[in-house]
């Protein structure tokens, strides 16, 4: 009985997978950057009872802009769908009828799932990837720097602070989802992978931070070094993550790079100091302060109009 069994579930098995399916997604979920994609089916469909696990050779993968669909078989990624429109699926493991040696390879198939009781030996699905750049995504930072400043030969060990937003997006599907989708089941989110990448993120910047001040900076240099800081960055990021993870820095914006005020505080009253030392600027100094406190003294002297009030007038 388990022979029969097994037979004629083998055999009808097959004959069930026989049918083309299409895959399609018209835009994945808010903050979903992969997910395995379902077969279409609609109330007029006989394609019902077929394996979810098993796709027909000459199936047809529907990919719209800013998406790309992997074929996934026993794990491994056999095909990248990245042209937006209809793509045709490949597989010699699941052939079918419908396709040119369908007929031959359906009794291969039965046989095969014979041996297994019945069940189908594939395990293949479509996964869906969202390729767009992913933008807005923040970051702050404080480290130590080193300050020299020509004008007074101040040197000395700041604390700089630096924030902006950087985006990525993917460009090596298969490598994305090796290493971090890890099943063919898998729903990958933004949220999840955002502090990490962000933590990878900050710690190349400090290191971009130290290769462009490596033998110090003034504070009128700082500010116009956000650009160089940025692509020197994005330059160390990319030669690892598009091995290492599938995506690359998009863009990355710096909006805020500075000293803390207590370091300006200081720098500016050193600059001051210095200038009071200079015969010329001291002088002119001393010469702004007198004039500022004659004018000073020429407000107190003015006359005011004499205002009288009279508290017993009379009433009228």
């Amino acid at each position: 009985m388990g022979v029969i069994k097994a037979a004629a579930g083998s055999l009808g098995g097959v004959l069930a997978d026989e049918w083309l399916e299409v895959y399609s997604c018209d835009s994945l979920p808010e903050g979903v950057l992969a997910q395995r994609a379902e077969k279409k089916s609609g109330k007029r469909s006989s394609n019902t009872k077929g394996e979810e696990n098993v796709i027909s050779d000459g199936s047809m993968v529907i990919v719209s802009a800013g998406q790309c669909a992997l074929s996934i078989d026993k794990g491994e990624v056999t095909g990248v769908y990245d042209t937006p429109g209809e793509n045709t699926y490949r597989s010699s493991r699941s052939p079918s009828i419908f396709r040119k040696g369908g007929v031959k390879g359906v009794l291969k198939q039965s046989f095969d799932r014979f041996g297994y009781g019945g069940v189908a030996a594939v395990y293949q699905a479509i996964v869906y990837l969202d390729i767009r750049e992913h933008m807005s995504n923040p970051f702050s930072l404080s480290l130590p720097i080193r300050v020299k400043d020509k004008n007074t030969g101040l040197d000395f060990d700041a604390a700089l602070t630096v924030s902006g937003m950087f985006s990525f997006r993917i460009v090596k599907p298969a490598v994305f989802y090796k290493k971090l989708c890890g099943c063919s089941t898998g729903t990958v989110y933004l949220k999840d992978i955002v502090p990490h990448i962000t933590a990878e993120f900050i710690m190349t910047l400090i290191t971009a931070i130290g290769k462009t001040f490596h033998e110090g900076t003034t504070a009128y240099d700082i500010g116009m070094s956000a650009n160089a800081i940025a692509d020197e960055a994005a330059a160390l990021l990319n030669e690892e993550w598009i091995e290492q993870r599938g995506f690359v820095i998009a863009s990355i914006g710096i909006d805020s790079i500075s000293l803390t005020q207590q370091d300006k505080n200081l720098l500016q009253s050193v600059q001051l100091a210095k200038a009071l030392t200079d015969p010329t600027l001291s002088a002119a100094t001393i010469a702004a302060a007198q004039a500022q406190a004659m004018q000073d003294a020429a407000k107190r002297g003015r006359r005011e109009p004499i205002r009288v009030t009279f508290n017993n007038a009379p009433k009228t």
